[in-house]
């Protein structure tokens, strides 16, 4: 799969980004905006543009994943996962009985306001994708211990973050960074495991497709949109 990061809080860039055929986009509340009113515009326009919605949270905190999830996000995203106990609290946060205890109330968006076979909502609800995103050395340490755990989809690694904690702060490039996400890549394989990151650059982009990644996060939507300008700008110049 194929998306993007999205920190507008206007709605037609989600259905527009919809629209071009990605397959996913993360509405980031980590690192943008997006208050819970905007993110129910947010989730309508995705689910009329026929992209898959999902919502990284600020934090691991067992209501904003529940919150996100009852507004009808078609995943969550948790950030800073370091070791086994934090990802078992994502996992629990996010599931119903019986692999997990996620707040319940069936008169939400998600539950279509109280209309869906209450059963069909509770088993539907767990099908709700999870993602754990795993950043720093000390979540690489515990890599293998969170990636025997069941009850979540896919394993994300930040590489920003990762860059930071070995000291070379933004320098995704350089090869440590590599061949940390390619040993990666081959563990969570092995695990039979979903494997997403983060990118900036087409031809890693390619390269990381080409690997085998399952669900690979490209740039951000303002990011791409200001690039979009200037290359226009450049291309009518000449």
């Amino acid at each position: 799969m194929i998306g993007i990061f999205s920190k507008t809080t206007d709605s037609n860039f989600i259905e527009a980004a919809g629209l071009s055929g990605l397959d996913f986009i993360i509405i980031d509340q980590e690192h943008g905006h997006v208050g819970k009113d905007r993110l129910h515009d947010h989730l309508r326009a995705a689910k009329e543009a026929g992209v898959k919605a999902i919502v990284r949270v600020k934090e691991l905190n067992h209501n904003d994943i529940g919150s996100a999830l009852d507004a009808g996000a078609d995943g969550v995203q948790v950030p800073n996962i370091s070791t086994v106990k934090e990802a078992k609290l994502a996992i629990n946060a996010a599931r119903f009985y019986p692999l997990g205890e996620r707040g319940v109330c069936r008169f939400v968006k998600a539950a279509a306001f109280g209309s869906l076979d209450k059963q069909e909502y509770f088993e539907t609800s767990n099908e709700k994708l999870l993602i754990l995103q795993v950043e720093g050395t000390l979540g690489i340490s515990n890599i293998d211990k969170i990636l025997d755990l069941e009850g979540y989809d896919i394993l994300f690694v930040g590489p920003y973050d990762l860059s930071q904690s070995l000291g070379i702060p933004g320098k995704i490039q350089d090869k440590r960074i590599l061949d940390t996400i390619d040993q990666l890549i081959e563990k969570a394989k092995s695990k039979n495991k979903k494997f997403g990151v983060f990118c900036d650059d087409i031809s890693y982009a390619r390269r990381l497709k080409q690997t085998g990644v399952d669900y690979l996060a490209y740039s951000v939507d303002l990011n791409i949109f200001l690039n979009a300008c200037t290359n226009l700008i450049n291309e009518i110049k000449k």
